[in-house]
C-alpha cells in the first residue's frame, strides 16, 4: 500500500498554505482553518474546555505563519509570528483538514 505524503508544501500568492500529495491533489489551508486546527494539547484542552460552541478569535500576527518544518515522515510543525510552534500536523490528519478533498472524492490511504 502506497503512503500518501506531501511532495510540495509552499506558501501561495493568497498566503494559503498549498501542499500537493503524492496522489496528485492540490489542497490550499487558510490560515484561520490551521490555526484553529492545531492539534497540540494546549489548544486542544481550550477547545474541550469551551464547550462544543467556542469560536477562537484571533488577531494580528497570530495568522501570520513564521515557518513550516517538516518532522520526520511523517508531519510538519507550523511556527506562527506570535510563538506558538507546539502544534505538529501529521499527515493523514493534514489531510483530513484539506478542503479540496470533499470534490476529489475524499481522503485515500
Amino acid at each position: 500500500m502506497n503512503r500518501i505524503v506531501p511532495i510540495t508544501i509552499r506558501l501561495n500568492a493568497d498566503r494559503q498554505l498549498e501542499v500537493t500529495w503524492s496522489d496528485g491533489l492540490v489542497c490550499r489551508y487558510g490560515m484561520p482553518l490551521l490555526r484553529r486546527s492545531c492539534p497540540c494539547a494546549t489548544c486542544v484542552e481550550e477547545k474541550k474546555s469551551k464547550g462544543p460552541f467556542y469560536i477562537p478569535l484571533f488577531a494580528g500576527d497570530m495568522l501570520t505563519l513564521d515557518k513550516v518544518m517538516q518532522q520526520g515522515h511523517y508531519a510538519i510543525q507550523l511556527f506562527w509570528k506570535d510563538g506558538h510552534h507546539t502544534g505538529i500536523f501529521d499527515y493523514t490528519y493534514l489531510r483530513s483538514l484539506c478542503p479540496e478533498a470533499d470534490t476529489a472524492g475524499g481522503i485515500q490511504e
